[in-house]
């Protein structure tokens, strides 16, 4: 049984091969058409435009997950190609990672606290302090009043 969300995966790589020539399409197995056509999602609907190259749209990490086992397996004819594809895969691979490690870097997560608590203190120092000034009459009353509460 194949999970919801690689249905739907499999549902958007189904449409995103409605674009494609049908030589490339008679290059993938019978076989393999027919398990993607048992396991399409029914409740989900997809849409795009073809015209669009592959990294402009709008699809799911699973489905371009696919399309690239597609494109790796099926339409890559030669050792050459393949090989190509595997370092185009693994550059991507390369700079994703590279952008994990700058967004999530445990030194800047630090330093941006650090940022955070300065302006904060800044903001704090500048607001007027209002000092009040009480007189003895004041000051002996409120204590008369304490006492009988």
């Amino acid at each position: 049984m194949v999970n919801e969300r690689y249905k739907i995966a499999i549902t958007e790589t189904l449409h995103y091969l409605k674009g494609i020539s049908n030589d490339d399409i008679n290059k993938i197995p019978n076989k393999f058409m027919t398990f993607l056509k048992n396991n399409v999602s029914k409740n989900y609907e997809c849409s795009f435009d073809y015209t669009k190259p592959l990294n402009e749209l709008s699809l799911k990490d699973e489905t371009r997950g696919l399309i690239a086992m597609i494109c790796l397996n099926y339409w890559c004819e030669t050792e050459e190609q393949k090989n190509s594809f595997k370092k185009h895969l693994y550059e991507n691979e390369i700079k994703y990672q590279e952008n994990l490690r700058k967004q999530y870097n445990i030194d800047n997560i630090f330093k941006k606290e650090e940022k955070i608590i300065k302006t904060e203190e800044i903001v704090a120092n500048k607001l007027p302090v209002q000092i009040k000034k009480e007189n003895i009459f004041m000051k002996v009353l409120k204590y008369i009043m304490n006492l009988f509460k």
